[in-house]
């Protein structure tokens, strides 16, 4: 019969039990993930990715013009005519 000594947890451990290095976030993994797989997805359908090139440019142009607009009347009193309904009057002011 083996009569050893008692010891705590931490004295029986060994060492591969340490908890593992930091690893990568799962973020970065995405990231990478999406660099490798959207060539490939672009090759594979062309007009598709045509269309959402050409809709993000659209969609750029637009913004940059509302904004543009907006900042030209920002400050000035706007009306708005509702026939049968009357007169809107607004402004558009920015902080």
């Amino acid at each position: 019969m083996y009569q050893g000594s008692i010891t705590s947890a931490e004295q029986h451990r060994t060492a591969g039990s340490e908890s593992p290095p930091a690893g990568r976030s799962p973020l970065g993994t995405l990231a990478y993930l999406a660099l490798v797989v959207v060539p490939f997805v672009a090759l594979a359908y062309p007009v598709a990715t045509v269309a959402l090139l050409t809709g993000t440019v659209a969609l750029a142009v637009l913004s940059r013009s509302v904004l543009r607009t907006l900042r030209r009347r920002s400050g000035r009193v706007q009306t708005l005519t509702l026939p049968g309904l009357g007169t809107v009057e607004y402004r558009i002011t920015t902080n």
